[in-house]
Formats: C-alpha cells, structure tokens, sequence
C-alpha cells in the first residue's frame, strides 16, 4: 500500500521529508536520511525514521485521536514501563513526550531492530511464550486505570459491533458468531476482576529483535477490561496456529498454567475463559470481514485475522 494512502490517517499532506527533518532537529535525532511506512495496524500512522544517529520509530496518531487520548497512550506507557514490561522506550523533546506540529501529534520511540511475529510467520517457543505471558501478567498488575476509551475489536464491543456489522456478514460465518452474541447477552462482565489490560498482545504487536529479545509495542487501546481478556487474546491469536490445531488443548493449559503461577484466577474466569476465547475469534472475524468488504481492506494483515478467526469459530 503506498505512502499515500497511510498518511491520509493524519492531517498533514504532501512530502514528508520537511516534516520529518522539523521532528529529527526537535528531538536531536541527528541529520535526516530516509523513513518508511511500518503498514501494520488500521488507525495510526507509523515510520521508520533513519538519521545519521540510526534508526527511531516514529507514530503519528491518527487525526482522530485528541491530546487527551494521545496523553494517555503516553501514561500507559511509562506506568508499564515502570512496571518492568519488556517495551521500546519513549524520547523526549525537551521535557516532553507528545510533540505537535502542524496539527498532527506524534511520538518518537526507541527502534526495534527486528520483526514482528506476523512477519516472521512465527509461533512462539516454549520459553517464549513464559516470557510473554509473564509480560502480560506485569501489564495486568499495572496499579494504573486509564481513562476509557473504545475499541472496536475490544471483546467487550461485541454486542454493539454486531448490531452495526452483522448485516456484512456471509451466512456461513453468521452462524457461528450469533450464537455467541446471544450468550454474551447473559454475562455479568462487571462482576469479573478487571485490570490493565493492553488487549491486543498478537502477532503484529509482538516483536523479537535480532538478538532474540521480545517487545510488546503499541498500547494505544489500552484499556480497564476483564482479566481474562487479556489471555482470550493470546489464545485466539499468538498462541494459536491454524494450521496445527490439534495442538491447542495442550497449548491451553500450559498458557493458563503459566499465567496462575503470576496472578491466580477466580474459579469463574477459569470457567468463563473458553468463551472469551471464542468471543475473540468473533471479533476478529467480524471487523476483518467489515474492513474488506466495506473498506476494501485485503492487506496480508487483514486476510490473516479472517482467516485465524475462522479457523477458530470451526475449531
């Protein structure tokens, strides 16, 4: 997908080279070089920005994303910084972290030098997957309660996403996902332990350097959910391989096992954690079918978590 066609996510338009030689000065980056798109996510608009200094990861937020929204990404941050999550560190301009020009606003991050698990097609190892869950684990004991704000894909939005996208549907999926919609319907969500919970811990927010360390990156819909929403994510997507699903019973109980040695879960979001599983297939399936067939979306992205979805509901 061309340059273009990301940036129309942002307000500014046309050569991005000033911009971004106002953003290497500002932030003592060093000497501008080159940047390129990182296509990966649906809102915000991210770049690799290299200087004489080296590389640096720059997100533009999305023009619809207010001050206050892009704070909070900010805070969220720092607060699982603090707390020890395996993370690329922020920068600042002066004594800043959000910068502002030309009515966009941005951030600048430390650049990972390396691949996402989406695209090195990878399913994580035994000892990494201890590593992940224990890092999603520190994000749940984050002592830290954002603000709100919705999230589309969240698995907490699928009534009111249905309502709206259903009608997008093929009837073969359909009958998988509305009888899931209709059990939502008798859950007592608020009675579940909530905490921080990033909510998107998969493949394309997953990444392992060329010396083998993993980061988590991206916490913009980072959000007070559920507990458990946090390992149904892992277990429809990172820890799931569509192509060996004979293998994800015994994947399961490892991952919750894992986890129980971190942060002990009630008896009722043990119970309760298979259906939250098959919430998060739902939502994938029903937003990536929205995005291509309203959106024309058939990147590589997409066409994954249509498919990973399905497998899923199948399974």
């Amino acid at each position: 997908m061309a340059t273009q066609n990301f940036q129309k996510r942002i307000n500014y338009q046309g050569d991005l080279k000033p911009f971004l030689q106002k953003v290497c000065h500002d932030f003592n980056l060093g000497e501008y070089q080159s940047s390129a798109v990182i296509p990966i996510g649906y809102e915000d608009f991210n770049l690799k920005l290299t200087t004489n200094k080296g590389n640096f990861f720059v997100k533009i937020f999305a023009a619809s994303r207010n001050v206050e929204g892009c704070q909070r990404c900010i805070e969220i941050i720092n607060q699982t910084l603090e707390n020890g999550v395996s993370e690329p560190k922020l920068l600042k301009h002066g004594q800043k972290f959000l910068y502002q020009i030309d009515n966009d606003k941005l951030i600048v991050m430390e650049y990972v030098n390396g691949k996402t698990f989406f695209e090195l097609q990878a399913i994580p190892t035994t000892d990494e997957i201890k590593f992940i869950v224990k890092q999603a684990a520190l994000i749940n004991k984050t002592d830290f309660k954002p603000t709100f704000i919705y999230d589309h894909w969240a698995i907490t939005s699928l009534q009111k996403e249905y309502a709206e996208r259903s009608k997008y549907l093929s009837e073969a999926d359909n009958k998988f996902i509305k009888p899931l919609v209709d059990s939502f319907t008798f859950l007592n969500i608020q009675d579940l332990p909530h905490s921080l919970v990033k909510g998107d811990i998969i493949k394309t927010n997953l990444m392992k350097d060329s010396d083998g360390k993993i980061y988590i990156v991206d916490f913009a819909v980072t959000n007070w959910y559920p507990r458990i929403q946090e390992l149904a994510v892992l277990l429809c997507d990172l820890f799931f391989d569509p192509n060996n699903t004979e293998n994800f019973p015994k994947t399961y109980d490892f991952v919750l096992a894992e986890y129980q040695k971190q942060i002990e879960l009630t008896p009722e979001e043990v119970k309760l954690l298979p259906t939250f599983v098959k919430f998060a297939h739902a939502m994938h399936v029903l937003q990536a079918n929205y995005e291509k067939v309203i959106n024309g979306n058939s990147s590589t992205e997409n066409e994954y978590f249509l498919y990973i979805g399905r497998v899923g509901l199948q399974l």
